[in-house]
């Protein structure tokens, strides 16, 4: 379904209680119409065919890239689907109409609605194949849009749990990967030789050599609506929208949903039980209940991602940069490899990094040699010594702290928005 005003309206005004006034885009370019297939895993191209956005501080929305490239639909929670139709773009990638605009390169994007912004990056690791875990009574699944689905043992014979939600990398020192799901609000695990993932309480899963979908009853609650294609739910800890298949108890929902809604587009929050069917799809097994006031809880604060963000030097040991005409900050960036890249504002470099339970450290490689005016010579001089005593990482929202082994704060940096 095409944009509306009315979710333009609304997308800006999540935008503006969150992010500053920007310019107004230039004129778009006309859509790309070469139909040529593209591989979106290219440098430039989107993340995936399937990306879910994680906008600190705005509005999550999922993202399907067609396979030829040409178009975007946006899912904003609540909101009617928004196709965009791609469009010429020096780097990266480029979507848009005359509302909205949709501009990124690998996992960061920047989501415009009436000249405001939100900047956001790709959660999970899109494109890639989901990882299975499995120790003690315990099976995780890590799926690549950034939700898992979890299956714990019950004690003394009693039924299996299933569980699930979103999972993140979050840095706080060292990384840890984090599952929020709707039973157990928080799980933490610290990740050791890459296929091992190690609990608070030390029990320990390994990764199976192929994916598991854990099939399983799951109590699932979210906000539900009719559709001219079916019904939709927006199921409240993955953050996600899936299709209601009809078979099961899918008309006892549907029913319920048209005896009390006050409109054909409102939304009711439902509590069900159901499971994971072809195609992404949910099947109601049982309705639960039906809260017609009730929403989603808001989402636990959630920050910039730290590989596969461009980030942008605020401070060096303290002190606020400035910048005069003509000079460049400093830059960061960290893949998924373990190799970064980096701009003095002067001269790049590159090299290796390593980011385990115990931190974060640097081993810079090659840099060029170029002769820097004052005071970029200064600043690039300043920014290596701190690059090369980072021991810990922060990210809060949108800034990352480095530190170094006293805790001194060495550099901060910011996600660099498009």
């Amino acid at each position: 379904m095409k944009s509306s005003f009315p979710s333009l309206i609304l997308l800006a005004t999540i935008a503006g209680a969150a992010m500053a006034q920007t310019p107004a885009a230039p004129p778009a370019a006309p859509p790309n119409t070469s139909t040529a297939p593209r591989a979106l895993t290219e440098e430039g191209q989107p993340p995936g065919p399937d990306v879910r956005y994680v906008c600190p501080g705005g509005t999550d929305f999922g993202a399907l890239f067609s396979k030829d490239g040409d178009l975007a639909t946006l899912m904003v929670p609540g909101q009617p689907e928004i196709e965009l139709p791609r469009e010429r773009s020096g780097s990266g990638f480029a979507y848009g109409d005359s509302y909205y605009e949709l501009r990124g390169r690998g996992r960061e994007a920047t989501l415009t609605a009436a000249g405001r912004s939100m900047r956001c990056h790709a959660a999970g690791r899109p494109g890639e194949p989901a990882r299975t875990y499995e120790g003690p009574g315990l099976t995780v699944t890590l799926l690549p849009d950034g939700t898992f689905r979890l299956r714990q043992q019950g004690d003394d014979g009693k039924p299996a749990v299933f569980d699930l939600g979103q999972w993140t990398q979050e840095v706080d020192g060292g990384v840890r990967l984090v599952l929020r799901g709707s039973i157990v609000g928080r799980r933490a695990f610290r990740q050791a030789d890459g296929d091992r993932l190690i609990a608070e309480n030390g029990v320990e899963l390994t990764q199976t050599t192929t994916p598991e979908k854990i099939d399983g009853r799951f109590q699932l609650e979210g906000l539900y609506r009719d559709a001219q294609d079916g019904g939709l739910f927006a199921e409240c800890s993955t953050g996600r929208t899936y299709r209601v298949g009809t078979s099961g108890a899918e008309p006892d929902l549907e029913r319920a949903w048209i005896e009390a809604a006050p409109s054909r587009d409102a939304q009711l929050f439902f509590q069900i039980v159901g499971r994971f069917i072809d195609g992404g799809q949910i099947e109601v097994e049982r309705v639960v209940n039906l809260k017609p006031n009730a929403t989603c809880p808001p989402p636990a604060p959630r920050s910039a991602a730290l590989r596969d963000t461009e980030w942008r030097a605020l401070e060096i040991d303290g002190e606020r940069l400035t910048f005069g005409d003509g000079q460049r900050r400093p830059t960061l960036k960290l893949d998924d490899d373990g190799k970064f890249t980096a701009s003095t504002g002067c001269n790049t470099l590159g090299g290796n990094y390593t980011l385990d339970p115990d931190g974060l450290r640097f081993i810079a490689g090659p840099m060029t040699l170029m002769a820097c005016p004052t005071p970029s010579d200064t600043i690039e001089r300043r920014f290596i010594d701190a690059l090369g005593a980072v021991k810990t990482a922060q990210i809060a929202a949108t800034t990352l702290d480095l530190k170094d082994a006293t805790g001194k704060l060495r550099l901060r940096l910011e996600a660099r928005g498009r």
